[in-house]
């Protein structure tokens, strides 16, 4: 459940992914945002995969310096959360042009955009210190596909907002603000890591 969570919290960052899943639900229906968005989700799975697999080998040859892993990845995910609210400000002008018609763009295009923006890698890899005690591939492997199923959920309620708010600027106006509460929820996530080790 925690990484389902957080991968929804991962997924709430509105950039040119975001974009372009909203471009293809406005412009082009359901079907092809939903295949970009399958594409973006696909995309978090595999550098979840990579983040969790180096995480579990980092932490396991290392299990002295747990401690500090851990907190080190608490500081990583709370500066994540303010850059996400940051970014959701700077990415408003980006937003606005979103009814701006594009080329169509399906699985491939979303899942390469995806693998290009290193944002997630970072996270991803701040996550998997505090995920369990017990820590070997196979969870990681759980992990990551939990993380698929937090980021499809969000990247289908991008799809499904475009295809549905075509002249409604509401489909432009609510990934902003999901974005800032994504970014909270990020830094809340660091600090509730931050009370476990206190604890």
């Amino acid at each position: 459940m925690k990484a389902i969570f957080f991968g929804l919290i991962l997924s709430l960052t509105v950039g040119p992914v975001a974009i372009l899943v909203l471009n293809n639900g406005l412009h082009h229906g359901y079907l092809a945002a939903m295949k970009s968005a399958i594409g973006a989700a696909f995309g978090d799975y595999c550098y979840a995969i990579v983040s969790f697999t180096l995480g579990v080998v980092l932490i396991n040859q290392f299990p002295q310096y747990h401690f500090q892993i851990i907190l080190l990845s608490s500081w990583v995910l709370i500066f994540m959360g303010f850059y996400m609210m940051w970014n959701a400000l700077k990415n408003a002008k980006l937003l606005a042009r979103v009814h701006r018609p594009n080329k169509k763009m399906g699985f491939r295009s979303a899942f390469y955009l995806t693998l290009a923006n290193p944002i997630a890698l970072i996270g991803l890899s701040a996550f998997i210190g505090h995920s369990v005690e017990q820590l070997h591939v196979w969870v990681a492997v759980q992990l990551a596909g939990a993380v698929f199923i937090g980021s499809l959920f969000i990247q289908c309620l991008l799809a499904i907002s475009g295809s549905v708010l075509k002249d409604d600027d509401d489909a432009v106006t609510f990934p902003f603000y999901l974005q800032i509460l994504g970014g909270l929820l990020m830094c809340l996530f660091g600090v509730h890591n931050f009370v476990e080790l206190a604890g």
